[in-house]
């Protein structure tokens, strides 16, 4: 029978560290809420994986490396069978650099070791589980971020009630996912995994908080008990936030937004796990293609303008490389030009792994960068899976994935970055591969798959609150 278990380890910070997400410096000042490593394995008896989410901002390629070498180690799940993902909270520690923020080497190392024991404590708890997948909406709370104006560009954030705004520039994904397990014995479920897509910028201040990912898992374990184990994966948010730029309500940031966002996410998860059908006997699969991308190329005259920038704007003995103090916006990305063209010298090129997990019949699927929905919802279109979920953020970071008519229409999300540096071929190229992928894995379960309904369990009399109740008004014989 399949096993599955929950576990979760603190990556919380010392205060004073870096807080990265702006184009700003900022220090934590304390804790709003603890950042955590959240992990779920998941084993058939000839496959384990294991699924993980992690409070921060993205999680890169050698964070990740390290996490999977040390769970193999003290577990021995296969590396590639550890999919990995950042929440995206823009409250979270040091693992970033980009614009003003830099990375620490010591917390990444860290936070690896922590996704490590998660993994190992998981694995080490598993149980026999029944499996199931459900989906609910949560609607109000998500929103695209970019707009077509009617001078025909597209503009991130163009303001409240911009006039100038035609319509939004994508789609936002209300759906939420579900795959959740419960005991065969007393048919409780004991954890899940939650798929939704929206940034982590509600909090955005100087105190650390998972964002609202932390309410999701308030509002179930509210329900289940607080030992109930939840792993959250955000979807493909890179063009998709919290603030509705078509209305007058106040700024969406701060605990308010936060809680709301996640109590809906969380409450339609609940949803989902009422109405979820289970299943015994179902197994996990894992699959995974390679994305080459090149590095974009730089015109020698942007590379000269960038140069020309910030030797007008440098200060006697600041080092260009590291940054001008008194920056502005500009200055900034003249810096990011220079950083993403010694990116491109030393290799021009990423390999991006494009990761499946398949627990029955849902497909959790990862892509190492912020990525549009559009991109998403393409792939879902195209999976022949009952439910097919992107996870954005996941087993590596190489910035920004932006549809073409992005880069032709404008907004932040394009701008030559370390947040923003692949070739505008990337995310047609990972559709084709992640909708190849998807064909293959249905394949290979497709027997499992359409034979589910015939092992659908459902509980026992002894589980029913109905029969209690018979046997409370049953009147006693002899």
């Amino acid at each position: 029978m399949l096993k599955a278990g929950f576990a979760d380890t603190c990556i919380t910070p010392p205060p004073g560290e870096e807080i990265p997400g702006l184009f700003e410096r900022r220090y934590a000042a304390g804790v709003y809420d603890p950042l955590y490593a959240r992990a779920a394995v998941v084993d058939d008896g000839e496959r384990c994986v294991a699924l993980v989410q992690v409070d921060a901002i993205v999680v890169a390629e050698d964070l990740v490396a390290g996490a999977r070498k040390q769970a193999n180690a003290l577990c021995g799940i296969p590396p590639e069978n550890c999919f990995i993902g950042a929440t995206h909270t823009h409250s979270g520690g040091p693992v970033f650099s980009a614009f003003e923020s830099e990375g620490d080497t010591g917390y990444a190392a860290f936070v690896a070791q922590q996704i490590a024991a998660a993994i190992t404590e998981a694995h080490r708890v598993r149980r026999p589980a029944l499996a199931g997948s459900e989906a609910d909406n949560a609607e109000g709370v998500a929103f695209n971020r970019r707009f077509i104006m009617k001078d025909g560009t597209q503009r991130t954030h163009p303001g409240r009630m911009n006039p100038d705004i035609v319509e939004p520039a994508g789609p936002a994904d209300p759906t939420v996912t579900v795959a959740g397990f419960r005991a065969p014995d007393n048919f409780r479920p004991f954890g899940c995994i939650v798929n939704f897509a929206c940034h982590g910028t509600h909090m955005n201040g100087y105190l650390y908080s998972a964002d609202y990912p932390r309410w999701i898992v308030d509002s179930l374990q509210a329900v289940y008990g607080p030992d109930f184990g939840v792993v959250f994966l955000n979807g493909a948010c890179g063009d998709v936030t919290q603030v509705d730029n078509r209305t007058q309500r106040p700024s969406e940031f701060g605990p308010y937004w936060c809680e709301r966002t996640g109590r809906a996410v969380g409450g339609a998860a609940i949803e989902a796990l009422a109405r979820m059908d289970y299943y015994g006997e179902v197994t996990v699969a894992r699959k995974a293609a390679i994305v080459s991308a090149a590095i974009r190329a730089i015109t020698p005259e942007a590379l000269e303008a960038a140069r020309a920038l910030l030797a007008g704007t440098s200060v006697k003995g600041a080092n260009q490389e590291i940054g001008v103090p008194g920056k502005d916006i500009e200055t900034i990305y003249a810096q990011e030009l220079l950083k993403v063209e010694a990116m491109r010298a030393e290799k021009p090129g990423r390999d991006l792994e494009i990761a499946g997990i398949r627990i029955a019949d849902a497909l959790f699927w990862g892509v190492p960068a912020e990525f549009f929905q559009a991109f998403a919802l393409e792939v879902r279109a195209a999976s022949p899976f009952r439910h097919t979920c992107c996870v954005e953020l996941a087993n590596g970071y190489d910035g920004y994935i932006c549809t073409k008519a992005a880069f032709k229409g404008g907004g932040y999300e394009i701008r030559t970055a370390r947040s923003s540096f692949l070739e505008e071929d990337a995310g047609e190229n990972i559709v084709a591969a992640m909708t190849n992928l998807s064909k293959e894995m249905y394949a290979d379960a497709q027997a499992e798959i359409q034979s589910l309904p015939e092992r659908k369990v459902w509980p026992g009399s002894e589980d029913s609150a109905l029969d209690g109740i018979k046997k409370l008004t049953t009147k006693p014989t002899g």
